[in-house]
């Protein structure tokens, strides 16, 4: 392995270890899901899951073994690694002052849907820019949900 792809996977799960994720642990027992190329390639996974060798049923746990029939994983799959809303408000806690910190928001607190901004199998989207288009590139400096 090359000194670089190290690096990357180091960085990952270090970043993991410091915002509060945790690598899923894969229940031994369960059956092998095969899944497709095709449906592979019509529903990518993000960068950083795929260096971290996430599957299809890392995420979509018991929900069988056919994957053309998985279903959205919801708030509950996202927080089973990546632990609370509350926690993810700390995490961005230093744009609280102003009032920019997109898991506390100023309107909804940190009572938003996980997938209102992000999306595994799609491109993300920024939901506060949907008013704050101006404000948005200062608040969140160059970073995409």
């Amino acid at each position: 392995m090359n000194k670089l792809k190290l690096i990357a996977i180091f960085a990952c799960l270090f970043s993991l270890h410091l915002f509060g994720a945790d690598i899923p642990k894969g229940d031994l027992n369960v059956t092998k899901v095969v899944v497709s190329d095709e449906l592979r390639a019509k529903y990518k996974i993000k960068p950083h899951h795929e260096h971290l060798s996430f599957d299809c049923v890392d995420c979509h746990q018991n929900q069988g073994d056919d994957p053309s029939k998985f279903k959205a994983i919801g708030d509950a799959g996202c927080l089973s690694c990546h632990k609370s809303k509350k926690l993810l408000a700390q995490r961005l806690k230093f744009m609280d002052t102003l009032k920019a910190n997109p898991h506390n928001s100023v309107h909804d607190g940190p009572t938003l849907y996980c997938d209102e901004c992000h999306n595994e199998h799609k491109p993300s989207t920024n939901m506060c820019s949907e008013c704050h288009e101006h404000e948005v590139p200062q608040w969140m400096n160059g970073v995409t949900p």
